[in-house]
């Protein structure tokens, strides 16, 4: 009786391969936010980006606890 191989070290190198075909198709489009990699001009706008979006983040949270005290007066007492 011959013996059967066991391919399920080839399944894994098969897919290995695979996810480092996407990971290499992918990974080199992505802006790098390492400040060692950038030049001025991009630090200083990924600077003023981040802030921004602090900036944005802030006010979404300031007027979702407005809403919610709103709400919250808005309700009749359960007392």
């Amino acid at each position: 009786m011959a013996r059967k191989k066991n391919r399920t070290n080839t399944y894994i190198l098969l897919i290995a391969v695979i996810v480092a075909a996407i990971a290499a198709y992918y990974l080199p489009t992505r802006q790098p936010e390492n400040v060692s990699m950038m030049s001025p001009k991009e630090y200083i706008e990924l600077v003023e980006k981040k802030k921004e979006q602090r900036i944005r983040y802030e006010q979404e949270q300031r007027e979702l606890e407005a809403q919610k005290e709103q709400a919250e007066a808005l309700e009749p007492s359960a007392e």
